[in-house]
């Protein structure tokens, strides 16, 4: 088990597996991680280990992929990233994390980076991982937070 090993090779599937109950361990290994943006309870132990690494947290971006559909993003400024419209927001990092208290539903943005760019955090729908880039004392901090499950990974590992 390594930081990049990818879930059919955890349950002994071949790389094209599809959820189904007749394979992995039921009960135990019987779905596929859930793909998604960052969860809340991972978005919320984040937040303040983020906001020890910039000077700006009350002054972040945020990108929120604009397929959801749930709301009509017509006056926000957008940007691409490579296979997706991304809609872009601007608030404090707490309030990354707030749109599950508004909304159980609401999505959380995939992306966040503080106005000095100190650190990038990235997620997508299609993805089971959430990534942060920044400082050595940064990521040294990730990987001691008890609240959060952390690997450090490098630039060519397989991302998925």
């Amino acid at each position: 088990m390594t930081p990049v090993t990818r879930w059919h090779e955890v349950i002994g599937a071949d790389e094209e597996y599809v959820n189904r109950s007749d394979l992995g361990l039921p009960g135990v290994w019987d779905e596929h991680a859930a793909e998604g943006p960052t969860p809340p309870d991972v978005a919320q132990a984040l937040v303040p280990v983020l906001a020890r690494h910039t000077g700006t947290p009350e002054q972040c971006w945020f990108g929120l992929w604009a397929g959801y559909g749930r709301w009509d993003w017509d006056r926000f400024p957008t940007f691409e990233t490579p296979g997706r419209d991304e809609v872009l927001l601007t608030g404090r990092l707490a309030d990354a994390a707030s749109p599950v208290s508004l909304d159980e539903f609401a999505e959380l943005p995939d992306l966040w980076w503080p106005q000095d760019r100190a650190w990038c955090l990235g997620g997508d729908v299609d993805l089971v991982s959430t990534y942060v880039g920044g400082s050595p004392e940064l990521i040294a901090d990730l990987l001691a937070t008890a609240d959060l499950e952390a690997h450090p990974v490098q630039p060519d590992d397989l991302v998925g």
